[in-house]
């Protein structure tokens, strides 16, 4: 990030196919919402008291606030879980589909297997706020969830990580939820988008 690319040591054999049930699908309703799905670019994971020193050491940004997500770069985050576990994603990189190795990068920072058990969707527009009232209990709205914030809450009854960050320059909500219930959670924000139009 920041003009290169981070990497994790990576695990060969074996390759673990990735998974993307609703791979690339958009639904739109004009002017109002947008749901995409960015499972096929990157994201990894590092969970340990030493990631902190290990994100400086790599020129990323070092997010102390648990639930919060940072800029590292043009398309490129640090998302902080808690004070131990982070998850770094990148726009610009196509999916790895190699698990990582299970070694630790420094010894007390492991990685994370997010690439392959979690879909990456992202949900833009006015409404986004109220399309997620519908089917959250938290309240997401600009007032009380600004960009640069992270939800960790259900959405239709299924956990989900909610980000409130830039993508392409307009403001929304990374989605990261359980690749296993993909085809229902996209289903039920579907369902939901109708009330606002979505085609």
């Amino acid at each position: 990030m920041r003009g290169r690319p981070y990497e994790l040591p990576i695990a060969q054999p074996p390759r673990l196919p990735c998974r993307y049930p609703c791979s690339h699908r958009v639904r739109c309703a004009p002017g109002s919402l947008t749901l995409s799905d960015l499972s096929l670019q990157r994201r990894s994971g590092l969970r340990g008291s030493d990631v902190p020193d290990w994100l400086v050491q790599q020129g990323l940004p070092r997010v102390d606030t648990p639930n919060r997500i940072e800029a590292a770069g043009e398309q490129q985050w640090v998302m902080a879980l808690s004070k131990r576990e982070f998850w770094m994603l990148d726009g610009n990189q196509t999916a790895l589909e190699e698990r990582p190795a299970s070694v630790a990068v420094t010894p007390n920072a492991w990685p994370l297997y997010c690439q392959h058990s979690h879909v990456w969707w992202h949900l833009s527009g006015d409404d986004r706020a109220a399309l997620m009232a519908k089917l959250c209990g938290v309240d997401l709205s600009e007032a009380v969830f600004p960009v640069g914030h992270v939800a960790q809450t259900q959405m239709a009854r299924i956990s989900v990580i909610v980000a409130h960050h830039d993508w392409q320059g307009v403001a929304g909500f990374s989605l990261f939820l359980d690749q296993s219930l993909a085809a229902y959670a996209w289903s039920a924000l579907e369902d939901a988008m109708q009330e606002f139009g979505a085609c």
